[in-house]
């Protein structure tokens, strides 16, 4: 089990509830995969560094989780059809 971070960003123009259900899916998504530890934090809305589908601000989530790595491409194909986030980048934190 190695330790990860996904940073990922929501749409600001969502409700506060579907932002907490992106929240949620992104959670259930890595406890489903085999996830451990998972705890979120919230640093809600700021200016995007550069345009994403023509919107310049986001609502900003950092999940960290505990996880076996080979399971990382499940996550990622499920995290990729989800049409609330807009973005989001997993990194391994050591």
């Amino acid at each position: 089990m190695r330790n990860y971070e996904i940073m990922f960003i929501v749409s600001t123009q969502l409700t506060e509830e579907e932002k907490q259900t992106g929240i949620k899916f992104v959670e259930d998504t890595l406890k489903a995969s085999g996830a451990d530890s998972v705890k979120t934090e919230i640093w809600g809305d700021r200016r995007l560094a550069y345009p994403i589908n023509k919107k310049d601000n986001g609502y900003y989530v950092l999940t960290t989780f505990q996880m076996d790595g080979t399971r990382l491409t499940e996550v990622e194909g499920k995290l990729n059809i989800n049409e609330n986030l807009m973005k989001y980048m997993i990194v391994k934190n050591d």
